[in-house]
């Protein structure tokens, strides 16, 4: 598959969202909700299942859009192919 220097770059910057959605589950789950999931009041854990569902889905939406721009490029350089 050849890739033109747009294409290489479409690739790039799609890795990077992907990794980016990935990383901000990661980071958020370990560094912030923890904290939250762990405490003994109900109110914190509350707040804390909706900031996971919302990062979660933040998260996939992102990585989601890596994927998608991925198999574009990747379409758009086998049609020329």
């Amino acid at each position: 598959m050849e890739l033109s220097p747009e294409e290489y770059g479409a690739y790039w910057r799609a890795s990077i969202r992907i990794a980016g959605g990935f990383l901000v589950v990661y980071l958020s789950y370990r560094f912030v909700l923890t904290h939250l999931l762990s405490h003994p009041d109900v109110a914190p854990v509350l707040m804390g299942i909706f900031l996971f569902a919302v990062i979660v889905f933040a998260g996939t939406f992102l990585a989601m859009l890596g994927v998608a721009r991925v198999v574009r490029t990747a379409v758009d350089a086998e049609g020329r192919g």
